[in-house]
């Protein structure tokens, strides 16, 4: 069966991480939803990625085990990358039915081949005759942490309660059976792993430091470093290779990011290669109780939760002591500092809160912070940030 995981038209609302990543690349529990349809899909099953023009390059380099935007798209079953997929529901979706959430396409089954070309045309017809269906849908990134708690429960049946590193004897484990430690972990001295509200994954490679607080439900990704004496106050998602310290709670970290020191971070959604200064703190409360509007370049968008925080593009990093107001909006490779609360919309590239980040120097920076982990900033990677510098 050929599977065909597409972008819709919602990008938008889904600004920083959508900037320089496919919608598919969003994380909401352990894994992010291109892994989520890998970990269904059989042998004889391939699947092709349909993506805006602007990501096809950098997603050609970074998948390319995968047919990205063929100009023409064989038969198969159309999948929406913003939802959150299972097995059942792909098996589910496998009856040649149009499927539809509030409006928007989830699925549709094409027996003939299309021209990528016509795809939107497609699309439009098929949405005329629908099924609902009860699926998670990623409409704001805010959805992705809201989803959190629930969905690293039902992904820890990927895993077990084994306890494969080594746990230093005065480890205090509450609910023991919802806890997984992967190869090559290590969780120190005096650490707490309080499974009673939530699962507990520790993937491979971790390294706890001593006296750390980790309260379920909570996922750290491979290769990650929680600092000595560090608070994850659950629904709390690390991607892989990251570093944290300090307070934490209902937040996700993409991967490859910082925040080492002190400070609280919640409700909040931070992309790739971020580094967050010693002592940054944001508010994801008004003082009022009210509901939180949220602001991104052009729109507002009135969001109904009372808990949001901040959302922060990838190579955005904050000076010491940087605050971050209820509801604010980084963009991508912004450069933070300066005393007092920082404006509600940070837009990509700033410096400060009134200078303009210089290209060159910053794309030099960034290659320089991939190569500190194995990774290089690639070709297609340098045309993106430097078309989303143009349109600044």
């Amino acid at each position: 069966m050929n599977y065909i995981l597409f972008e819709d038209q919602n990008s938008k609302f889904l600004d920083p991480f959508s900037l320089t990543h496919p919608l598919f690349e969003l994380r909401c529990g352990m894994f992010n939803n291109l892994e989520r349809v890998i970990n269904c899909l059989s042998k004889d099953d391939e699947l092709i990625l349909i993506v805006r023009e602007e990501m096809q390059e950098l997603v050609r380099f970074k998948y390319p085990a995968f047919n990205v935007n063929p100009k023409f798209i064989p038969k198969g079953i159309f999948i929406n990358a913003s939802c959150i997929w299972n097995e059942s529901l792909l098996n589910y979706i496998n009856d040649s039915k149009v499927y539809v959430k509030n409006n928007v396409l989830v699925s549709a089954n094409s027996d003939d081949e299309i021209s990528i070309e016509k795809l939107n045309d497609f699309f439009n017809t098929s949405i005329q005759i629908h099924s609902s269906i009860d699926i998670c849908y990623i409409k704001y990134l805010w959805d992705a942490i809201y989803q959190g708690h629930e969905q690293i429960k039902k992904d820890f049946n990927f895993f077990s309660n084994q306890k494969l590193g080594f746990i230093h004897s005065s480890v205090i484990i509450e609910n023991d059976e919802s806890v997984y430690l992967g190869n090559d972990s290590f969780v120190g001295a005096g650490s707490v792993l309080d499974a009673t509200n939530g699962p507990i994954v520790i993937d491979k490679n971790v390294n706890i430091d001593i006296g750390s607080l980790i309260k379920g439900p909570v996922y750290i990704g491979a290769n990650s470093v929680v600092n000595p004496g560090s608070k994850l106050r659950g629904n709390v998602v690390l991607g892989p290779v990251c570093k944290v310290g300090g307070e934490i709670e209902d937040s996700i970290i993409q991967g490859f990011s910082n925040k080492q020191h002190d400070g609280f971070l919640g409700h909040s959604y931070i992309c790739e290669w971020v580094n967050l200064g010693a002592n940054t703190n944001n508010s994801n409360l008004k003082n009022n109780y009210g509901k939180i509007r949220f602001g991104i370049p052009g729109k507002e968008i009135k969001t109904e939760k009372q808990f949001i925080g901040v959302m922060i593009g990838d190579y955005s990093k904050t000076g010491i002591s940087t605050m971050f107001n209820t509801g604010t909006y980084v963009g991508v490779g912004a450069n933070i500092f300066g005393g007092g609360f920082q404006d509600k919309i940070i837009e990509s590239f700033k410096w400060g809160k009134n200078d303009v980040t210089d290209l060159e120097k910053f794309l030099k920076t960034s290659n320089i912070i991939k190569s500190r982990r194995n990774h290089i900033l690639h070709r297609s990677e340098k045309k993106l940030l430097s078309s989303i510098y143009k349109k600044k």
